[in-house]
């Protein structure tokens, strides 16, 4: 059974959210087995859940014994609908199956998004077998900045401004299908993003792009090259150009999800493998 969490229940059993958060088999991301994340940024952005309109925090128990925590948001304005937390300690298959049945009423005609570590065997077998769409199959990578001393520079490498955005978007365009983060959102917010562009010939080669997402923390939310070529020297160069931005920056930590092909070529530039994180999608009729 699910029910609306109180504040002062989450105080009761945030300790026991957390632990279940530090289990890849337990939790869903965003992951806190990162090494970036820790407890005190757990419970801050959990008790946004009481402070946000868009935003709860839900109870999973059975047996009058309280099993789980589930955190989840959604934008109005995109239709869209995506787990914070989803840290459930047994029965994750029918804490998922009754999180639909709550939400399938209110939520008519939104996109729903949940990610998991390949490690949770049960959700993933769940939502596989309900027949949710598996739109992301990527290996989740963390970067120490400071363990990682020498980067090359290359001085061919542009950074996007609005000016020059067309550079990108001729990029993004080719691969966004139904991404949230499209070529007119990231330009909307583009002043929270940091882009680079490799041309040749004057036609734009591959992109990397990333955010700045807490204190000395960064994310790589991509890398595109032009036609989907395979390409690791350039998925290389680009990797390495965030870092070295990052690192000027005094970055400590960076994060990327990559795919399979260019998980070797990731690791080659200093990353460290958290896991395999698959994403889920589904639309309530």
């Amino acid at each position: 059974m699910l029910r609306s969490c109180l504040r002062e229940e989450f105080d009761q059993y945030g300790d026991f959210a957390y632990e279940l958060a530090e289990d890849l088999t337990k939790s869903g991301y965003p992951t806190y087995c990162d090494g970036i994340k820790t407890k005190d940024m757990f419970v801050e952005r959990s008790l946004k859940a009481f402070e946000r309109d868009t935003e709860e925090m839900l109870i999973f128990e059975q047996e009058g014994e309280v099993r789980g925590l589930i955190h989840y948001y959604w934008l109005p304005e995109d239709q869209y609908l995506a787990a914070i937390s989803f840290n459930i300690s047994q029965d994750t298959e029918t804490a998922l199956s009754d999180f639909f049945s709550y939400i399938r009423e209110r939520f008519k005609g939104y996109d729903v998004f949940l990610g998991f570590p390949s490690e949770n065997t049960a959700a993933v077998r769940f939502l596989a077998g309900q027949g949710f769409e598996c739109i992301e199959d990527d290996y989740n990578n963390t970067a120490y900045l400071d363990k990682i001393e020498e980067l090359p520079e290359y001085r061919d490498m542009i950074r996007i401004d609005r000016e020059n955005y067309e550079d990108f978007r001729f990029l993004h365009s080719q691969i966004e299908g139904d991404m949230y983060w499209n070529t007119e959102r990231i330009l909307k917010d583009l002043d929270h993003w940091t882009i680079f562009v490799k041309k040749k010939d004057g036609r734009p080669q591959g992109a990397v792009y990333y955010t700045d997402a807490d204190d000395g923390w960064f994310e790589i939310f991509g890398i595109d090259i032009d036609q989907d070529a395979f390409d690791p020297v350039l998925f290389k160069e680009l990797l390495q150009t965030a870092l070295l931005d990052v690192k000027k920056r005094n970055g400590r930590f960076m994060t990327f999800f990559c795919e399979k092909e260019y998980e070797e070529a990731t690791l080659a530039c200093g990353f460290i493998c958290v896991g395999n994180y698959l994403c889920y999608k589904t639309h309530i009729e």
